[in-house]
């Protein structure tokens, strides 16, 4: 079974970067636990910092978080070869 997703460490900040398996430069967004919280697992759009209350809380693991950023955030093809 292919991997859905690859968690790269996101430096310089929590969490993971969320990148397409088959082209590593397509970024998601990030995902970060939050053990402190009652939410578990928050997804970040890409360009939010990690933390910085932009997220959206409330995912049972980095999977979930992962599906969420693909789903609404996920690149449109533009139509060129």
């Amino acid at each position: 079974m292919a991997k859905e997703f690859i968690f790269a460490p996101n430096t310089g900040s929590l969490g993971r970067r969320v990148l397409d398996p088959q082209d590593h430069n397509t970024c998601y967004g990030v995902v970060w636990h939050d053990p402190g919280g009652v939410c578990g697992w928050v997804a970040e759009y890409p360009g939010n910092r990690p933390g910085s209350g932009g997220g959206i809380p409330g995912f049972t693991s980095r999977i979930w978080a992962a599906r969420f950023l693909y789903r609404y955030r996920r690149p449109e093809p533009s139509g060129r070869p």
